[in-house]
């Protein structure tokens, strides 16, 4: 399994990686596949099964190419 790829980004400038021990404004979880993005208390009140359960719904949602 992948680790998954956090990071947090201000919205202004926007999407901009906040700095290091800022909470941001915008959290961006890939897992490499797929991307989420998610304000930060929904990022913090997630657990890592719930994050990649909602990265695989978002990769099924998308038509393939």
């Amino acid at each position: 399994m992948t680790e998954l790829e956090v990071t947090r980004l201000l919205q202004n400038p926007l999407g901009q990686p906040a700095p290091e021990g800022e909470r941001g404004d915008i959290v961006r979880v890939s897992d490499g596949t797929r991307t989420l993005y998610l304000t930060p208390r929904e990022y913090e009140e997630a657990t890592e099964q719930q994050l990649r359960y909602r990265l695989a719904a978002e990769g099924r949602a998308r038509p393939s190419a």
